[in-house]
This record gives C-alpha cells, structure tokens and sequence, in this order.
C-alpha cells in the first residue's frame, strides 16, 4: 500500500517537473517573497532538504568560479616561470633550469586537470542548480495547496455559516422590530388612556423598552 502511494507521489512529482520544466523560475532562496510566504517555522522537511542542496549548488558553483580565476592565475604564474627557465643547455644553471621546467611541467599538468574538472562543474551545474529550484518549487506548491484546500474547505462552512447567521439575523431583525411596534403601540395607548405621570408611576417599578418617549408622548399630546 505505502509502495503504491510512493510510486504515486513520484509520478506526480514527475509531471509537476515536467510541466515546470521551460518555466523561468527565479531562484527562490535569493527571493524575499518567498521567505516571507515560507518563514523556517512553516517549512515541511522535504523544502528544507531541498532548500539545502540548492544553496550548496549554489555555493559551489560560486567556489568553482573562484577556483578558476585562482587557477588561470597560477597557470600565468607558472607560464612566466617557464619562459623565465628556457634553455638551450648550454648555460651553467642549465642542469637547475631543467629540473625547474620539469616541476613546472608538472605542476602545469596537474593544474590543467584541475581546470577541466572545474569547467566541467561549471557547464553542469546550471541544470542542477535549475533542478533543485523546481524541486524546491514543488515541495513548497504542495505545502501551498494543501493549506488552501483546508482554507477552502473552512471558507465554505464559513459561508454556510454566514449565510445561516444572515438569515437569523434577518429573522431576529423583524422579530425586534414587530416587538418594538407592539411596545409603541402599547405605550401610546396607556399615554392616551391615562396621561404621562400615571404611566411614568408604572414605569418605576417595570424595565420596558419604551421606543422613542418623546414621540410617544407628542403622540399622547
């Protein structure tokens, strides 16, 4: 069952990078958005996992570009020692010169690898680096799209909600209003019937809702 549900993730997974592959995806370590919409606290494992391997990408392919530039400065280094250690084995030192043009050689040789190895980095790694950033976008679309289908699902009992309230809102509305036009009704009546200051007499010893008493009385008037 668990294997099922795993060779399922993947196959998703795939289509989503599939689909997200001739996008152009700004890098989202380097956007301040997308920390902002993913504090530490909100992220799962898997975008922490992915989160880490592209900043090492990212990291190294900064370092290989450095390495280079430390490397063509050792070959021009080396290359004027050579020049510098020419000989057509006729001067006195010239047994030292080419013992000197054999150890740069070798140093030449060894440094060339390196060279080689740090550009073939340095061609790889934009694909990875690209990689990664889709493989960060879709842990983090998933954690995305899980908290909005939760957030629709509560917005919609939420709507239900609302749209009941309204209706007992509507309902308590006119329930108020038909009790306040029966208590009007009443008050003006008892302020017709037996005039303000008996009427004020029964209203010491009652809590009622009285409406508006000045109108009430205008209306006794």
């Amino acid at each position: 069952m668990l294997r099922k549900k795993k060779k399922k993730d993947d196959e998703r997974d795939y289509m989503y990078l599939q689909a997200l592959k001739n996008k152009k995806i700004p890098l989202l370590v380097l956007d301040p958005q997308w920390h902002e919409l993913f504090p530490e606290h909100r992220k799962t494992s898997e975008i922490k996992n992915c989160e880490k391997r592209l900043n090492e990408l990212i990291r190294m392919q900064g370092q290989t570009a450095n390495n280079i530039k430390e490397y063509d400065k050792a070959k021009k280094a080396i290359m004027d020692n050579i020049v510098s250690n020419m000989t057509d084995g006729s001067e006195p030192d010239s047994f030292l010169k080419v013992r000197k043009q054999e150890k740069n050689q070798k140093l030449m040789a060894n440094l060339n690898d390196k060279i080689s190895e740090a550009e073939e980095i340095q061609k790889e790694i934009p694909a990875q680096i690209q990689l990664a950033n889709r493989e960060l976008l879709v842990e983090a679309m998933k954690v995305c799209y899980s908290e909005l289908t939760s957030n629709t699902e509560q917005i919609e009992e939420l709507e239900a909600w609302i749209a009941e309230a309204r209706n007992t809102l509507k309902d308590k509305i006119l329930e108020k209003q038909d009790m306040e036009m029966r208590n009007t009704q009443m008050y003006k009546y008892m302020h017709n019937l037996l005039g303000a200051q008996v009427v004020e007499l029964f209203d010491r010893n009652h809590h009622v809702w009285k409406g508006n008493v000045e109108e009430n009385k205008n209306g006794g008037a």
